[in-house]
């Protein structure tokens, strides 16, 4: 650390403090060779009193270091069930929120945590299974932005010796003996196995991780160069031109890594790149937040607005009019003898007495199904995008009007045969979309 000088020792530090051997040995250290600390301390709230033994702990080690403490306590669970988030997820995402306000607060360079050699090895092999590509097998920095891991190229057991030479205390988390958690998993069963295969195997993965670093490096380097001449932000869409992509020899690694930091992982990517190799246009793809439309000219990546997608528009009994999301005026009147039906897609009548209210007006889904006005059988709405060549984008924008669950017009398009006007009807339903 000191050689590399990783941490500016006239600046202060954040150090995130566990109350476990690693954290305790590195607070320890940074203190004894005169780097300025401040220490954090999270209570999850997940051990019941084992959580707070370590608070405990924490406050007294601090004390006799005279360091400075912060202690949050966090309500982790109630957090990950209103974010959807798994509770390693929850709790990472609170802990790192709350160091950067520390950060700023105190005005301090970054935060020191404990990630040693050992999770450096654990997160390569869980990267490996997940699938992140490359990037992900390069390893931990030991520095990222404004964290840094000072014991990176130490082991679990030598951050052990070190807390016996010191005589320093510390306390275990009981979930680290559970292989309830995958990291647990990969720690009690995997690394094991690999290190009786090659008792020198931290070494060689640090070589290895160190080695494939420099590697994605190069390989980097060719990524930015290919979106300065491929790929355009532009009102919150990302836009890549599929000529340039046609251009690369392997296609896949490049369309990785712009894709998997908009959170699409490698199968999306395999499926997506498949698609421009045999010119399957249309197809369209989710991440968590964004979705990516494989279009003839560009792959178009932009936010997903979940709210939109699920939401849904009643029509009541009598009403005339509805503005939004699309702006209909609807009237009802008796069929006259000289009734003549609309040829007009955008002018649409229905046989009022095959309709049952509140009509429902929502977003096209795929599996969606109805009877083409004129057809006997039933058709996929995809299938009818198709034959009618609707772009992915046109496609998107389509909306269906529902009654019963049955739908009875696609909006703009076509309405279904089973709500037609026929001879014997009494009542009409006109709606009109007005531009």
């Amino acid at each position: 650390m000191e050689q590399s000088r990783l941490i500016d020792n006239k600046r202060g530090i954040l150090v995130a403090i566990s109350g476990g051997a690693d954290s305790v040995a590195m607070l320890h250290y940074l203190v004894t060779h005169n780097y300025y600390c401040i220490a954090a301390h999270c209570n999850f709230h997940l051990r019941g009193e084992e959580s707070d033994r370590d608070e405990l702990f924490v406050r007294q080690f601090c004390e006799e270091l005279s360091v400075p403490l912060h202690v949050a306590q966090f309500d982790t669970k109630k957090y990950a069930a209103e974010r959807k988030l798994s509770i390693e997820m929850a709790a990472r995402e609170l802990r790192y929120q709350w160091f950067f306000k520390l950060i700023e607060q105190e005005n301090l360079q970054g935060v020191a945590v404990a990630h040693h050699a050992d999770d450096a090895v654990e997160t390569f092999i869980l990267n490996l299974v997940r699938g992140t590509g490359i990037r992900g097998l390069t390893g931990m920095k030991p520095k990222q932005g404004r964290v840094y891991r000072p014991l990176l190229r130490y082991s679990r057991q030598d951050i052990e010796l070190y807390c016996r030479a010191h005589k320093l205390k510390y306390v275990n988390d009981s979930t680290n003996a559970s292989d309830a958690y995958t990291r647990n998993r990969i720690r009690h069963n995997v690394v094991p196995h690999l290190k009786a295969i090659n008792p020198s195997f931290l070494a060689t993965m640090r070589g290895n991780m160190e080695h494939l670093n420099q590697v994605f490096s190069m390989f980097e380097s060719q990524v930015k160069q290919f979106a300065k001449r491929a790929v355009v932000e532009l009102d919150g869409q990302m836009l890549i031109a599929m000529d340039h992509i046609k251009d690369l020899p392997m296609p896949e690694p490049f369309l990785f890594e712009l894709l998997f930091l908009k959170g699409f992982n490698s199968d999306s990517v395999r499926k997506i790149a498949r698609c421009v190799s045999e010119e399957r246009w249309g197809r369209v793809f989710f991440s968590p937040k964004y979705r990516a439309i494989v279009d003839r000219y560009n792959i178009m990546v932009m936010l997903r607005d979940k709210a939109e997608e699920e939401k849904s528009f009643d029509i009541e009994h009598e009403q005339e009019e509805l503005f939004n999301p699309i702006h209909l005026k609807i009237q009802t009147f008796e069929k006259t003898d000289d009734f003549e039906f609309s040829r007009d897609n955008h002018i649409v009548h229905f046989n009022a007495d095959k309709v049952y209210y509140p009509l429902t007006l929502r977003r096209w889904r795929n599996g969606d199904t109805f009877r083409p006005l004129g057809m006997k059988g039933f058709k996929k709405l995809s299938d009818f995008f198709v034959d009618q060549k609707l772009s992915r984008v046109e496609k998107e924008n389509v909306w269906v009007l529902e009654s019963g669950g049955e739908i009875m017009w696609i909006v703009g398009h076509r309405i279904d045969d089973r709500f037609k006007v026929v001879d014997n009807c009494k009542n009409i339903i006109e709606m009109v979309i007005d531009k």
